[in-house]
């Protein structure tokens, strides 16, 4: 069954694939319980806040480690930082793990979305599409027309 990611998706006529991620919840946290075949792609959501902007949404690879300082300073921020799970719920809907960055751009089209520039490397990538365990992957191009965010350097 599609959801709202996957309905507007499809309305925008973006081809794309749906994927059920092996996932199980520990401590109230999704984790990947085996690694996908697909694990390179996958690309994770981060909930931030800024002390200057608020909500910042970073998009970065599965595995890859973010530079606080890299991100403060691409967002016009001081200071960035990971901000309490009941915070991340209130203010983009979604709980951790299911974050999504575009079902966030239909609820919030006001915040700022980051991707990191390794998104150029990527032709496909896997992006959650606002549940635990599901995801979708698509183009990263239209990904990237899809949102506009800013890309940057945010990897350590």
């Amino acid at each position: 069954m599609a959801n709202q990611v996957e309905d507007y998706l499809t309305k925008q006529g973006i081809s794309f694939t749906a994927h059920e991620l092996p996932v199980e919840r520990e401590d109230g946290t999704a984790v990947l319980t085996e690694e996908p075949v697909d694990h390179d792609k996958i690309f994770k959501t981060l909930v931030m806040k800024g002390n200057k902007t608020g909500v910042v949404i970073a998009v970065v690879p599965l595995d890859a480690r973010l530079d606080y300082k890299k991100a403060a300073k691409a967002t016009g921020n001081r200071k960035i930082g990971l901000p309490p799970m009941d915070f991340v719920l209130e203010h983009t809907g979604y709980e951790h793990g299911a974050n999504t960055p575009i079902g966030i751009r239909l609820n919030h089209p006001d915040y700022l979305i980051v991707f990191d520039e390794s998104i150029h490397n990527y032709e496909q990538v896997i992006i959650s599409s606002g549940e635990i365990g599901r995801a979708v992957e698509l183009a990263s191009s239209d990904l990237i027309e899809l949102l506009h965010p800013q890309i940057e350097s945010l990897l350590k």
